[in-house]
This record gives C-alpha cells, sequence and structure tokens, in this order.
C-alpha cells in the first residue's frame, strides 16, 4: 500500500505560539498562579491534556461564554485563546485584577480590525462563522449590528440595505462552504465587498488536499473532531475530491476493515494536531500489510 504523506502537517504559527505562551507561563515562576486557559487553547484534546499535566487549568464548560466562564476565578493569570475573545472579556479580567496573557492569533485579529473599520463606515457588516464557535463569539460581540451566516444552516434570510455591505469569515472554514455562501450573497448584492479572511495555514492545508487527492482510495484527516479546520479538510476531501475519507483522533482509530482493497492512501491533519500524532499514523500505514486485516 502506498501512503501519500501530505504536507503542511503540524501546528501552524498560531497554534505553535499559543502553546508556547502558556509553556513559557508555567515554565516562569514569576506569573500569578493558578494559570487559567479560558477555553481550550487550541482545539486538540491531546494538546490541552499535556497543559494541564504541566499545571494549566483549563476553564470550558459547554454552553457558557468565555466571559462566564470568568465568574468563577479571582486570582491568578488568565490566557485567551489562539480565537481571540471580545473586549468585554478583556475588560472583565483587568476589573477582577487577573493578570493576562493573549495567545490570539494575528489572522483572527485582523478580521477584528477590518469589521470594526468598516463599521465605523457605516457600512453593513456580514460575517460568515460556526455559531457557537469561539471565533465567532468574540466577533459578534464587537457590535450587536454584525449578521451571521452560519454555513452549517440550511438557508439564510435577512434584509441587504442600501448601504455599502462588507462580507467577512472565520478563518478556519471550508473553502467549499464560503464559495457556496459568497456566490448566493453575490446573487442578493453584486456590489458588495467580500474580504476571504481564511488564514494562510488553512488556505494551504486545502489546497494540498485538493492537489494530492485525485488519485487516492482513501483519506485519513487525522485531528479533534472539536477543531474547525480539521473537519473542513475532511469535507473538503469528500466534497472536491470525492474521496472516502475519515476524521482520526489517533493511530488507534484506524479501523482496518475500510483498508480492504486500498492500494493508494494519504494522510493530512489539522493545524492543531500534534504532528506525533499524525507520524504514529503514517507510520502504522506504512508497515500494515493484508494479513493484518
Amino acid at each position: 500500500m502506498q501512503v501519500i504523506s501530505i504536507r503542511p502537517r503540524g501546528f501552524c504559527p498560531g497554534v505553535a505560539r499559543a502553546i508556547q505562551l502558556v509553556e513559557q507561563a508555567l515554565s516562569d515562576p514569576s506569573v500569578k498562579r493558578p494559570v487559567y486557559i479560558l477555553g481550550m487553547i487550541v482545539h486538540n484534546a491531546h494538546v490541552v491534556r499535556d497543559l494541564e499535566k504541566k499545571g494549566a487549568i483549563t476553564l470550558d464548560e459547554p454552553g457558557k461564554t468565555r466571559l462566564e466562564l470568568l465568574d468563577s476565578i479571582s486570582h491568578g493569570t488568565v490566557v485567551i485563546t489562539a480565537h481571540g475573545a471580545s473586549l468585554e472579556v478583556l475588560d472583565q479580567i483587568k476589573a477582577k485584577g487577573l493578570d493576562l496573557i493573549d495567545a490570539t492569533c494575528k489572522d483572527v485579529y485582523r478580521t477584528h480590525d477590518a469589521i470594526k473599520k468598516h463599521l465605523q463606515s457605516n457600512e453593513q457588516v456580514l460575517f460568515i462563522g460556526k455559531r457557537h464557535h469561539p471565533e465567532t463569539e468574540a466577533i459578534l460581540a464587537i457590535s450587536s449590528k454584525i449578521i451571521l451566516i452560519d454555513p452549517s444552516e440550511p438557508s439564510f434570510r435577512f434584509a441587504i440595505d442600501e448601504q455599502p455591505v462588507y462580507v467577512t469569515n472565520q478563518t478556519t472554514l471550508s473553502q467549499v462552504e464560503l464559495e457556496r455562501i459568497f456566490n448566493q450573497l453575490r446573487q442578493m448584492a453584486p456590489d458588495l465587498l467580500i474580504e476571504n479572511e481564511l488564514c494562510d495555514s488553512t488556505r494551504i492545508r486545502q489546497a494540498a488536499i485538493l492537489a494530492h487527492n485525485q488519485a487516492v482510495d482513501l483519506c485519513y484527516i487525522v485531528g479533534d473532531p472539536r477543531s474547525n479546520n480539521t473537519r473542513s479538510l475532511v469535507e473538503l476531501s469528500i466534497e472536491k475530491t470525492h474521496t472516502p475519507t475519515y476524521l482520526l483522533e489517533n493511530v488507534a482509530d484506524i479501523n482496518p476493515r475500510d483498508l480492504v482493497n486500498v492500494k493508494r492512501v494519504s494522510v493530512s491533519s489539522g493545524a492543531s494536531t500534534p504532528p506525533t500524532l499524525t507520524e504514529e499514523v503514517i507510520d502504522f500505514l506504512r508497515h500494515y500489510s493484508k494479513e493484518d486485516q
């Protein structure tokens, strides 16, 4: 069986920086304890567990906003995750006298700045993003005037004003989803301004899937199901290359029945997946034989 190792793999710069900031804080005795992470530092359980073993405390409860998570702490240091947080969250951290480490990805901040600029120009702002995703939550907190378009919802209905309309998006979405929505919006208002804010790491990984999955029998994407950029790779592979594609958290998730009659298999990973997990999957497949089925 031929194994095609798709690159790039491993942490994107924003993920690597966020993890490094937490590790530096945990190794620095001058940093006020405890060190809390407001949500999953990145959407990968292996990364979260590794940092918790080193002393970090992750505050993450389904259904609770970042602001609500802050209610449970009164001292220490708070780390803002790579996905960003609202100004209200940052103000609350300061008001409680907590120390702050901001690990927000620069690409996320760039989207914040662009939206603020267009709001100040009295433009109607449409944001394409997954509802309840932390990046989306932080964006919507900028202004109640921002209209959310969730690509996972079957349809969207709203009035487009006569004023200029600005459209942008979450940095980790699928290009397939975005193009579908962009085209729908162009039909509603041909003159709207669209700025595709897919981050470079997301864009490059998706392009690599399209380039390498044209002649494979099976594709594995290694990552956490909660990772939006990981799920986007799976969706893109299935919808654009029509390749049977499975999301694996680690090598233990491989089902030998999926490998029956497979001659060529490709492997990629999300931007928040530890490289060791992907390498274990690749190594397993390279040593796999029919006798193992």
